[in-house]
């Protein structure tokens, strides 16, 4: 808001001007990020039609003409680069189904729907060997076998037996065939095209969900095996305090009390006439005195006996009530030790367990940029297929 206190209108224009400016400069630089992969993605796709064409051109006697490659490249080259790569994808998707048909299925299109058995059965020979081959090429490296659960060859394979099973003719059933040897031939070569470079990402991507998967299993272990340790010594903990209330008062006890004082001085006075005045004096009375002095002992004695008695059961509750504090303080230490030891545990496990969510999401989009042929052609039944790890799901 400082620019519009500006002294000139001109120079808040020109301020405004150049924070415009920063804003375009940083919105573009991530758009171009974005556009960057999408136009190299692009690039590959289209270098892989114009060999399809040539492949296509050599089964067919129909090669590519040079102005064909030349205005493809030219519409590549144009802005709408999302767009472009739909039609550029499409366009490789119908060539690739061409190609298996003319390389694998060289009789497909003069198939009718009266086919015999004899060439439903040959087509099933072909259909299980390129499912065959797709396995195998799948598996040929040790990080698909650590990466994927299952082989996408063998799921195609269960979906277009499935798909033969339930068709009502040959001539379904022949579409079906090719269908499945298309789509498996499509898979076959996504893998077959990936170099040592590619494999390697994933392998290292694997590599360290797994070696955070497992320190998991581990702590997740030692968390849950901690509850159980801290909460006896907390029900310990509210034993002290109970005992600790029940010795506190006789443990604050001052044993103090007032001395006994039967004034028999006072009390044992006798009136005495004299016999020369005539008039009367107070003088003690002996016997008196010895009673009530005896009396006042007694009562003396068994007084300091109590205030005794009080010391010493406060002596005794005071110690007692140092045991408990002790007692309390090493369950009080104990448990704090736990609880530092559960938050330390759980703090790893969060972490842990953030980083493998995080790395579950970043691997399945590599996994589909690096393999769309594979990732996008497997529609929602195939939603849950992906790597090991998404296995794991922490609490």
């Amino acid at each position: 808001m400082l620019i519009f206190f500006l002294r000139t209108k001109q120079l808040a224009h020109a301020v405004l001007c150049v924070l415009c400016l920063a804003v375009v400069s940083a919105y573009t630089s991530y758009a171009y990020a974005d556009i960057s992969d999408t136009r190299a993605e692009l690039e590959r796709a289209s270098e892989r039609v114009v060999r399809a064409w040539t492949e296509y051109g050599e089964l067919t006697g129909d090669a590519p003409s040079a102005e064909q490659i030349t205005n493809l490249r030219t519409y590549v080259a144009n802005d709408q680069v999302a767009k472009t790569l739909d039609d550029v994808v499409s366009e490789l998707t119908s060539l690739e189904k061409k190609i298996v048909r003319w390389k694998i299925l060289p009789s497909a299109s003069n198939e009718s729907g009266g086919a015999s058995n004899g060439g439903l059965e040959t087509l099933r020979g072909q259909f299980n060997d390129v499912g065959s081959r797709c396995s195998k090429q799948f598996y040929s490296d040790k990080v698909f076998q650590e990466v994927f659960n299952s082989s996408p060859c063998s799921e195609y394979t269960e979906r277009f037996d499935n798909a033969i099973y339930h068709a009502e003719n040959n001539a379904e059933k022949i579409q079906a065939y090719q269908e499945g040897i298309a789509s498996l031939t499509k898979i076959y070569r996504q893998v077959a095209d990936l170099d040592a470079a590619e494999l390697g990402r994933i392998h290292e991507k694997v590599k360290s969900f797994n070696a955070r998967d497992a320190k998991l299993k581990p702590l997740l272990e030692e968390r849950q095996s901690l509850m159980p340790r801290i909460n006896p010594l907390v029900e310990k903990m509210d034993e002290y305090k109970s005992k600790a209330e029940s010795y506190i008062d006789d443990a604050s006890s001052n044993c103090r009390a007032e001395g006994v004082d039967f004034d028999c001085g006072n009390r044992c006075q006798r009136r005495v006439r004299d016999p020369i005045f005539g008039t009367y004096r107070n003088e003690p009375d002996r016997r008196c005195l010895e009673k009530c002095n005896f009396q006042e002992q007694r009562a003396t004695d068994d007084l300091n006996e109590k205030i005794e008695e009080c010391i010493d059961e406060r002596d005794w509750a005071k110690d007692k009530l140092e045991d408990v504090e002790i007692d309390y303080k090493s369950a009080q230490s104990r448990v704090l030790a736990l609880y530092d030891q559960y938050e330390r545990v759980n703090d790893e496990i969060v972490s842990l367990a953030d980083s493998n969510k995080r790395a579950v999401v970043e691997l399945d989009q590599f996994l589909v940029q690096l393999l769309p042929e594979i990732f996008y052609a497997m529609n929602s039944e195939f939603s849950a297929y992906g790597v090991n790890s998404v296995s794991y799901r922490s609490d």
